[in-house]
């Protein structure tokens, strides 16, 4: 009896292990979805007059999980330099959203005395995949960028 028991404990936790490990790679998405989602970017880097920046081109401790970033700055609203991300399928709190992280290079001077605001934008706006369209990430980029250039914190309806 003990063995029986022993084995189907035994076969309950590789069927465990095999599940969070099958799961953990579904979460990765594709190829074709993180080629997909690197064009996106690229075609939102070109909208913005923005640079597109590989994901491979970041030493390994600073790499982004998935995609690429988008960096820039936005000469008409000041000092302010921008790294755009798109959260992969598997973050915990926030998958498929845009990650918007504003920077100020002359010190702290944007809300609350800070140098560096994170931002995400509202997944009612944009979602990736289902609502993934360059122009209007393009559009909101600059819309957050203006009020925290103002000195507000965007809110996040989402």
């Amino acid at each position: 009896m003990l063995w029986i028991i022993g084995i189907g404990g035994a076969v309950a936790v590789a069927a465990v292990t095999v599940a969070a490990v099958w799961s953990g790679f579904a979460g990765l998405g594709t190829r074709s979805d993180r080629a997909a989602a690197n064009e996106m970017l690229r075609l939102t880097a070109g909208l913005l007059g923005g640079r597109f920046r590989d994901r491979r081109d970041y030493p390994w401790y600073r790499r982004p999980a998935q995609y690429g970033t988008v960096e820039g700055e936005l000469g008409g609203l000041g000092d302010l330099a921008y790294e755009l991300y798109l959260m992969p399928r598997n973050a915990e709190d926030c998958p498929g959203r845009t990650m918007l992280r504003i920077r100020s290079q002359q010190g702290p001077r944007l809300a609350g005395g800070r140098s560096e605001l994170v931002v995400f934008i509202p997944e009612r706006a944009w979602h990736w995949p289902d609502r993934a369209d360059p122009a209007t990430l393009a559009d909101h980029v600059p819309q957050t960028i203006a009020v925290v250039d103002g000195g507000g914190v965007p809110p996040d309806p989402s």
